[in-house]
């Protein structure tokens, strides 16, 4: 009896163990996992399926297509390919190339872009995807990006790459990390360009800081965006807002800062920390003493000439970078506007 349960124990141990070895295997594989593209002639062969069974009389066309871009892009391929198999879907493809900003925000519901065959649904809504990030809709490119599985992509690197670069520019800062962590680590076959912008993006990223300059000129710049392609909502007035507001506090901070130096003066080099005594003329005792001015603010006081201007922002570009200088600019500008405003 003794041995029998010895003999139990023993098997329970070695279950555990080979259990615990399984699961380790398991994450290992998962954190090691590449997501590799799919092979070109796989691509070409599938697509040969489609144009058969949508449009046997278009075979000869299509092969001749595909033997001629040797170079395309697998999505590139896979969308050619259905608009070869579907008129409609040509049609579609067209327009969406030659669409405007406000035209694709339309077609963005097109039962054209719902192809019933999910993996060619899903490097279609890529494709899309793509076209939207080339007119700076990155919202809505999020949006799709979120709709589409990543398993059935033929070009893993394309997926993650468009989402890393609306992330960055969104400025969600974790999902831009994540992403470009996936691309940079776990994508096989990363072309060069998007290899070099991921890290370059990963760079950035890792300098982001709250309420710095370096935030507030990327929150321009997205203002911008959003203006260019026609939103001037109260999303872009909010974001507007708390530039200027981030800009006021950042200034304080310097003209705080600021205030703490410069140098003492002869009679008080024994003791730094003594107040300055009242300027007099030579060779007199009282104080020198000048009629008050009331400087107002007419006579453009505040507005300083062209000349002046130039020289100011030589200065400004010697203590910042040079891209910060629009955000300088800016709040330069909304300065003066509240100056016009107040009474």
């Amino acid at each position: 009896m003794k041995y029998l349960r010895l003999i139990q124990v023993s098997m329970i141990c070695i279950l555990l163990f080979a259990t615990a070895i399984t699961i380790a295997q398991e994450n290992t594989a998962e954190t090691t996992s590449k997501y590799k593209p799919l092979n070109r002639d796989e691509v070409i062969n599938r697509c040969d399926v489609l144009v058969k069974e949508q449009a046997p009389d278009k075979l000869e066309a299509w092969v001749e297509f595909a033997v001629e871009h040797p170079a395309l892009p697998s999505t590139e391929l896979i969308v050619n390919a259905l608009g070869i198999s579907n008129s409609q879907t040509q049609e579609f493809i067209a327009k969406v190339r030659s669409s405007s900003p406000a035209q694709l925000l339309v077609l963005i519901d097109a039962e054209d872009l719902n192809v019933q065959e999910p993996w060619l649904s899903a490097n279609f809504r890529l494709w899309f995807v793509t076209q939207l990030i080339q007119r700076n809709m990155l919202e809505e490119a999020m949006e799709q990006l979120s709709a589409i599985d990543n398993q059935l992509i033929a070009e893993p690197a394309v997926f993650y790459f468009n989402q890393a670069v609306s992330a960055h520019q969104l400025l969600m800062i974790e999902d831009a990390r994540e992403s470009l962590t996936t691309l940079l680590t776990k994508c096989e076959s990363i072309p060069n360009r998007y290899r070099m912008l991921g890290e370059l993006m990963e760079q950035d990223v890792s300098r982001w800081e709250e309420k710095s300059l370096g935030e507030i000129s990327r929150k321009m710049r997205d203002v911008e965006r959003r203006l260019e392609i026609g939103r001037s909502g109260q999303k872009v007035q909010k974001v507007e807002q708390e530039i200027i507001e981030s800009l006021d506090e950042l200034i304080a901070k310097l003209e705080q800062q600021a205030g703490g130096g410069g140098g003492a003066g002869s009679g008080s080099q024994n003791n730094p920390n003594a107040p300055a005594q009242d300027s007099s003329v030579k060779g007199s005792t009282a104080p020198g003493e000048v009629d008050e001015k009331e400087l107002g603010t007419q006579d453009g006081w505040g507005n300083l000439p062209p000349k002046d201007q130039a020289k100011a922002k030589q200065i400004l570009g010697t203590l910042f970078p040079p891209h910060y200088q629009r955000a300088i600019e800016a709040y330069n500008r909304k300065a003066a506007q509240r100056g016009q405003q107040t009474p």
